[in-house]
């Protein structure tokens, strides 16, 4: 089926938007599902990482539209802020409803870790900075990202956090049904995603970078594997529209493989269809936290 047949089947579809820009805010929180893990949220699990934590000075990675924001802002209410995102649109949402005296900086997540000068006590992101890892890796290949990334994530920990500091990240499980469904349809256009039996190299390259700062006593890390619950779906196309605007960014709205990777997704969703119609879908993280020594 030609690209301007399925616009017509899927509307949606003809929503693009461009690295930099990422989704719409308004549209990202209409497609946001609540990842829970045992009841309890992600933003929970973050929750409980702060708790009698009083850092001075803080920063978010990809900090989007400020979900994440506003639950540490309420948290630690006296900290000094910088929140990063490369979108400038998801920036100016989070502004609106951020500390005034916070820093708003438009960046590349490991480009920011590269390229600071600052010292923080704390350091967080939620799920974003796969994304920034895997832009890394498409543009400069596999081999070439692995080193950059993880030479800017040590000088990060070595220069950047101050000793007793604390770092948490939240990173999807690509082997989980939601994610596996996902590594098939960019395993299409990206030779980075070639085996999808093994977890993304997003994954692989902040296990090897962390292990590495752990075993040599830079840090003291851990490291927590988490099933998510399922996440349910009324319908087909309300499945569809997540996976290929949300997940895969739009990506995939307009190119030679849009109607292979829609009849993918199809299939494979079918495995988690019920009776009624609708779908639910497991996804699944790795959440890791650090204090550096």
């Amino acid at each position: 089926m030609k690209t301007n047949e399925l616009v017509g089947q899927y509307p949606w579809l003809a929503k693009m938007n461009t690295i930099e820009d990422y989704l719409p805010p308004e549209y990202y929180q209409h497609l946001l599902k609540p990842y829970t893990f045992g009841g309890v949220s992600d933003l929970s699990l973050l929750e409980k990482f702060l708790y009698n934590k009083k850092p001075s000075k803080v920063l978010e990675l990809g900090c989007g539209s400020g979900r994440a924001s506003d639950i540490t802002v309420s948290t630690i209410p006296t900290a000094d802020y910088t929140f990063s995102d490369l979108s400038e649109r998801m920036l100016e949402v989070a502004r609106q409803h951020l500390p005034k005296k916070s820093s708003f900086v438009v960046s590349d997540a490991v480009k920011y870790m590269e390229n600071t000068k600052d010292m923080y006590d704390l350091v967080y992101t939620l799920w974003s900075f796969s994304h920034s890892t895997h832009q890394h890796i498409h543009r400069l290949g596999i081999e070439k990202a692995g080193e950059y990334i993880s030479l800017a994530m040590k000088k990060f920990v070595r220069e950047n956090i101050v000793k007793g500091g604390s770092f948490f990240l939240i990173h999807f499980d690509s082997l989980s049904q939601e994610q596996s469904i996902l590594m098939r349809q960019w395993k299409r256009v990206f030779p980075a995603f070639a085996n999808i039996k093994e977890q993304s190299p997003s994954k692989q390259i902040i296990d090897r970078t962390l292990l590495e700062l752990d075993t040599k006593g830079e840090i003291s890390l851990s490291i927590s594997h988490l099933k998510g619950d399922a996440i349910h779906y009324k319908l087909e196309d309300e499945v569809l529209e997540t996976f290929m605007n949300f997940h895969l960014e739009t990506y995939l709205n307009n190119s030679p493989h849009t109607g292979s990777v829609i009849g993918d997704i199809k299939r494979q969703i079918s495995n988690y269809r019920n009776d009624n119609g609708s779908y639910n879908i497991t996804p699944g993280c790795y959440v890791y936290s650090f204090t550096k020594n």
